[in-house]
C-alpha cells in the first residue's frame, strides 16, 4: 500500500503541472493522472473491472451453444457417409 502522503504530494505535483500546462493535452493528461491517484487511493475501485464480467458472461453462453451442436450429425441424402473432418 502506497502511503497517503506520497499519493497527495503527487497530486500536488500533478495540479501545478496541469496548472501550467500550455495546451489542454498535457492539461487532460495532469488530470488524468489525478483521476488515477485517486483510484490508487481509494483501492483500485475502477469501472473496468465491471466492464469484464458482462464480457465473460457472453463469451460462456457461445461456448455452451458450441458444445451442444457437437452432438448432432448432419445428414443429407445426397451425401456418402462420414466426413474425413468429423473428429
Amino acid at each position: 500500500m502506497i502511503p497517503y502522503d506520497r499519493i497527495i504530494s503527487e497530486m500536488e505535483r500533478q495540479l501545478s503541472v496541469a496548472r501550467r500546462a500550455n495546451d489542454e493535452s498535457t492539461m487532460r493528461e495532469a488530470f488524468s493522472a489525478v483521476r488515477s491517484l485517486c483510484e490508487v487511493a481509494l483501492g483500485g475501485q475502477s469501472k473496468r473491472e465491471e466492464k469484464i464480467v458482462p464480457k465473460m458472461l457472453t463469451t460462456t453462453s457461445a461456448v455452451q451453444s458450441i458444445t451442444s451442436l457437437e452432438g448432432k450429425l448432419l445428414e443429407e441424402e445426397d451425401a456418402n457417409g462420414g466426413s474425413l473432418f468429423d473428429f
